[in-house]
């Protein structure tokens, strides 16, 4: 508190110094603010993903079409076919990134100073897409009535393999229920 007291009494006696010790203080203080509130959204540099009707648009048009093979598979029967997805896919935007070479050392500097090409789209700025990556799958269930023969099963899983990519330990093959006759 002594510390306190002493510079009050200084900064009555110069008044000069008070504008300094003002602004270092509240420099101080907004720094700490600063790491103390969460970042926003828009001030991190991660890529934006799809959005979720998207995504759920994509898998479920991936559902139908292994639906619509697996069906056309010998021994097959109904099918009913669910896509795990194990996030969202990724957009990349062009960007402008500043690039120099250094005339004494011939050597070629990039500025990291990247901003987004921006186009007026009828008074809203969208970016330019680049590329956008599809979501990554996480997993496949197949419920089939012909599950229970192993090479219905073993077929099912090569064409689920074949069209996503994706290993076999991220297919499951299940038998369908019957179906209850009504009387």
């Amino acid at each position: 508190m002594q510390i306190l007291e002493n510079l009050k009494a200084k900064l009555k006696l110069e008044k000069k110094v008070w504008l300094p010790v003002c602004v270092g203080i509240l420099a101080a203080a907004l720094l700490v603010l600063s790491e103390i509130l969460p970042k926003s959204a828009a001030a991190t540099d991660t890529e934006p993903q799809m959005d979720a009707s998207e995504t759920e648009a994509y898998c479920e048009a991936l559902e139908m079409r292994l639906e619509s093979i697996i069906g056309s598979v010998s021994g097959a029967g109904r099918v009913r076919v669910m896509v795990t997805l194990a996030a969202s896919g990724e957009t990349e935007y062009a960007t402008d990134v500043r690039s120099q070479i250094d005339r004494e050392t011939q050597r070629y500097a990039e500025d990291r100073e990247a901003q987004y090409v921006l186009v007026d789209n009828g008074g809203a700025d969208d970016g330019i897409v680049l590329r956008k990556t599809a979501p990554d799958i996480q997993g496949v269930i197949v419920v089939c009535d012909g599950a229970d023969d192993p090479f219905v099963a073993s077929s099912v899983t090569q064409a689920v393999r074949a069209a996503l990519g994706v290993g076999a330990d991220c297919v499951s093959i299940l038998k369908m229920q019957p179906e209850e006759e009504t009387t």
